[in-house]
């Protein structure tokens, strides 16, 4: 069975976010949603994948409408919380998620490669971003949910 079947045919289902991490050319490394995010991502055998994560306590709004919140707690909502959906395909042992629809709309209609490694239990995304100041990389590592 070839490593892009295997991949394709393993990573069917949910797994659970565990943990983040960018790495920048300057050896800077960061975690944007938290040493601890959480957050999903789910491949139907169909083609389907969502994808979502935030960072762990986040506040809430201090009314129950959100369009009724300030400015600044729904800009830090935003920043706490990232999310996208479409279709999926492997390709030359590479994942591309076809962004339809997502929280920030510069992602829709983009396609998003990722290299993917299956380690036991453990699926790691990882993917370099183009930066003004030339890439950083983003490793993302998601686990089987626990069932409870």
């Amino acid at each position: 069975m070839s490593i892009e079947k295997k991949i394709s045919e393993s990573i069917i289902g949910a797994w659970a976010c565990h943990q983040w991490t960018v790495r920048y050319q300057d050896g800077r490394v960061t975690q944007p949603f938290g040493l601890r995010p959480k957050g999903f991502i789910l491949y139907t055998a169909d083609g389907f994948m969502t994808a979502t994560i935030m960072t762990a306590g986040r506040k809430r709004f201090r009314t129950k409408n959100p369009r009724d919140a300030s400015e600044a707690e729904r800009a830090k909502a935003f920043d706490g919380y990232f999310s996208y959906a479409g279709r999926w395909r492997m390709s030359r042992g590479r994942i591309a998620h076809e962004v339809t629809v997502a929280l920030n709309p510069g992602l829709v209609g983009t396609r998003q490669w990722r290299e993917a490694r299956l380690e036991g239990a453990r699926l790691i995304l990882t993917a370099v971003e183009k930066t003004a100041n030339g890439s950083r990389r983003h490793e993302i590592e998601w686990r089987r949910p626990s069932r409870r």
